[in-house]
């Protein structure tokens, strides 16, 4: 190592004044650069953290201002997923009683053909009420989307041909049921019997 310290000096006495300064001024900038770039490459990952900290700061911001709305949505998804556990009865038993507990009769009904939906069978019926009054009507609506089933209502038609209070009205509600594995199952055998 003393060996090339010394080369090293001997190299820069032979050098005549102008060399020196040269290889003084390259010294110099090397020093710089072998000092300065872990600074600066330092100096540009703390600003990235720093980019990166502002935008982590202003996300968790949102998040508790906006806590309280998520986590009423994923209440309510809890809610509609508990809901689906409670399987429709037959949709036209189902709205003739709901009509009863409103003193509303039904004329006629009418089951649609069950659909199959993702992980859901769909069902739906239609049914009919002569003359009745708006008050119980509307009543029987309410009661329906408010019942413990998954039941919602499709369809609305209301005519009003007599005079008064006396409305026709034709009503139509579905439901979806989620599809087991051995509901599948079985239906499936029971189309590959009838073939």
């Amino acid at each position: 190592m003393n060996e090339l310290v010394e080369r090293a000096k001997q190299a820069l006495e032979n050098l005549n004044e102008r060399e020196r300064k040269l290889v003084m001024l390259l010294g110099a900038l090397l020093a710089a650069f072998v000092v300065g770039l872990p600074l600066l490459l330092m100096y540009g990952g703390n600003s990235d953290l720093e980019i990166e900290n502002a935008e982590y700061r202003d996300l968790l911001t949102k998040l508790t201002e906006k806590g309280p709305q998520y986590a009423q949505l994923a209440e309510q998804r809890e809610k509609s997923a508990r809901l689906y556990n409670n399987k429709a009865p037959p949709l036209g038993s189902f709205l003739e009683a709901e009509a009863r507990k409103q003193g509303l009769t039904v004329k006629e009904v009418n089951d649609q053909p069950e659909k199959s939906s993702g992980g859901f069978l769909r069902r739906s019926v239609s049914a009919s009420f002569p003359s009745v009054e708006l008050t119980p009507a509307l009543q029987l609506m309410a009661s329906i989307v408010q019942s413990q089933y998954p039941v919602a209502i499709e369809q609305i038609q209301l005519e009003h041909y007599q005079p008064g209070d006396q409305y026709n009205l034709k009503l139509g509600i579905l439901t979806f049921d989620k599809v087991s594995k051995s509901t599948s199952n079985a239906k499936s055998s029971d189309v590959e019997g009838e073939q």
